[in-house]
């Protein structure tokens, strides 16, 4: 396996972790721990349960929950056993949780992590121990390229892969200049840098781009007036959890929505958000490799699974979470139950491929991340309620495991 190390000056880490200063001591080499095929499958799970992005790490969990219950919470032989972790979203503290579920609870493997900072944050200490981490969200687009480590593969998407085909799309058929928003960490920058990046490709010209401050925005409107004044034909953003809620309720109340087209990162006006966002997210366009009401068989069986379960309507992030599950059962399921060789395990991720409630998903070995199709979605009224409705399908995406695209 590669040694390959990725050094994180103290300039581009504050920028990719959203402010947050933390310097990662070198661990100090780990006794073998893990083990062969007997007793439980130890899992550790790193997720924020606290701060901004709580719903997106609850929803992961149940939807990993649910996976593990379906096959009986067993895979290659082997009880599935959980150790879960609240890493807020802070990368100090999600380092600290590292070190306490790999040294301490001596985990097989670790799942889950929100936040690109926090990815990007404990990168060196998964690498360093070749300890095995399987991310359910962060999209960090190094993590796929530059950071490439074998021991970090993705089930999620990389930040370039919805936004690059979107901005394309919006260019063909929304219009030839636009504004853009983001916030001032990591994702936003990646997803900003890929929408406009294809969107310049095209032909289209970016009137003005604002970062906004991370974690906290704060008051939306300074920021909504800075739109208006530029009274631009389309507007790009990316926003998640709570700032989406913000920005797209300032955005309507400015009187902009429905005025000015709105193109997004389908984060922004995801299921999770679009009850609070209310009439101010409708016709929306977004990109994303998933829908809810995304016609296929094992999305209306999984969505119906995770109504009844919650209560709520399924996200992105729960089908995430329930395809980590999946690709974590495959690669037990293929080793035997074996879990004291991790080259062994990576090799068996390499091969995983099924049938998800997004559509064909497969682990591309080049860039550690899935490739999948993504859709252009519409907010629209769906029987009383907002929902997000696939409009056109982009076909099958790849992230390209470099910068060469952007």
């Amino acid at each position: 396996m590669s040694d390959k190390k990725f050094t994180l000056t103290r300039r581009k880490f504050l920028k990719i972790a959203g402010g947050t200063a933390a310097a990662l001591a070198m661990p100090s080499i780990l006794s073998a721990c893990g083990g062969g095929a007997s007793g439980p499958v130890k899992i550790g799970v790193l997720l924020p349960y606290s701060d901004i992005y709580a719903v997106l790490g609850d929803s992961i969990t149940t939807a990993m929950e649910m996976y593990f219950e379906e096959v009986g919470n067993k895979a290659g032989g082997r009880e599935i056993q959980l150790i879960k972790e609240d890493t807020k979203i802070t990368p100090d503290v999600a380092q600290q949780k590292a070190r306490k579920l790999v040294e301490q609870d001596e985990v097989d493997l670790v799942a889950g992590v929100v936040s690109s900072g926090v990815l990007m944050g404990i990168r060196d200490y998964f690498h360093d121990n070749q300890k095995l981490l399987i991310c359910a969200n962060a999209g960090a687009n190094a993590i796929s390229r530059g950071a490439k480590t074998p021991y970090i593969w993705r089930t999620s998407f990389s930040n370039w892969q919805p936004n690059w085909p979107l901005g394309t799309w919006a260019y063909e058929n929304v219009a030839q200049k636009a504004y853009i928003s983001a916030p001032d960490y990591g994702a936003g920058h990646n997803m900003a840098d890929a929408f406009t990046n294809s969107f310049q490709a095209a032909g289209g010209e970016i009137l003005g781009t604002q970062f906004t401050p991370f974690p906290n925005m704060g008051d939306p409107a300074p920021f909504i007036a800075e739109i208006q004044s530029a009274d631009p034909p389309m507007v790009y953003t990316f926003y998640s959890g709570g700032a989406a809620v913000n920005f797209v309720q300032a955005y309507g109340e400015f009187g902009l929505s429905g005025n000015i087209p709105l193109v997004a990162a389908g984060f922004t006006v995801e299921e999770d958000v679009l009850p609070a966002q209310g009439e101010a997210a409708l016709g929306a366009y977004s990109g994303l490799h998933w829908a809810l009401l995304l016609d296929n068989p094992e999305n209306k069986a999984f969505t119906a699974a995770y109504k009844e379960k919650t209560g709520m309507d399924a996200n992105v992030f729960a089908v995430q979470g329930y395809d980590t599950a999946r690709v974590i059962v495959e690669m037990l399921n293929t080793t035997k139950g074996a879990t004291d060789d991790t080259d062994k395990m990576i090799e068996a991720l390499s091969g995983v491929s099924f049938d998800s409630p997004r559509g064909a998903f497969r682990l591309d070995a080049n860039s550690q991340n899935p490739v999948q199709h993504i859709y252009v979605r519409e907010v629209q009224e769906v029987d009383g309620a907002l929902h997000n409705v696939v409009i056109e399908d982009l076909g099958e995406v790849t992230d390209p495991g470099d910068d060469s695209l952007g």
